[in-house]
């Protein structure tokens, strides 16, 4: 396992992938300057399906690793997430 795969997840870090997607017009255009915090939930955002199937395409690039189908559910916070990619890493980690 590299060394990205072990960096800790912090909501800081997913808001920043969720800005670069959106500065990518990737997800809603609005995200690139919204105020978001960790609180905020994927369905709070606005991202759709097809953006929420893009952040998770994101974050597999980023963990290095396929993550479940039921991973992301809109109701997610960003804390929420960063949670359990944390506790993915560990699993992953601790084999």
């Amino acid at each position: 396992m590299d060394q990205q795969n072990r960096t800790v997840w912090t909501a800081e870090r997913l808001i920043e992938i969720l800005r670069k997607l959106a500065d990518e017009q990737v997800l809603p255009k609005h995200l690139v300057d919204a105020s978001v915090s960790g609180l905020d939930t994927v369905e709070t955002l606005g991202i759709d399906s097809i953006g929420a199937v893009e952040f998770i395409d994101q974050l597999e690039v980023e963990v290095g690793v396929m993550l479940p189908d039921d991973f992301l559910d809109f109701g997610d916070s960003i804390d929420g997430i960063a949670h359990r990619l944390n506790a993915l890493n560990s699993e992953v980690t601790n084999g």
